[in-house]
């Protein structure tokens, strides 16, 4: 698990593959997206668009300003991409 100043995320493939990442607590919603990017580039995954959300309670991170802190994604958290 993550601490105060940390997060572990799941980050869930549509392919249903899994990425654990830790990210600090106070990088935002762009910095996971931007890890994303760079991840599919390098693993050759042709997906340009996509979003971030958690299944339960259902919510949609569209706001690449918050931060992991302040989306309640602090100390774990699984995103579905």
């Amino acid at each position: 698990a993550g601490t105060a100043d940390t997060a572990r995320i799941r980050l869930t493939l549509p392919n249903g593959r899994r990425i654990d990442r830790r990210f600090h607590a106070d990088d935002t919603i762009e910095v996971v997206r931007a890890f994303l990017i760079v991840h599919f580039h390098e693993n050759g995954v042709d997906i340009a668009n996509f979003s971030l959300s958690t299944s339960f309670p259902k919510r949609t991170y569209d706001d690449p300003a918050v931060t992991i802190r302040e989306g309640d994604l602090v100390p774990q958290a699984v995103l579905m991409v």
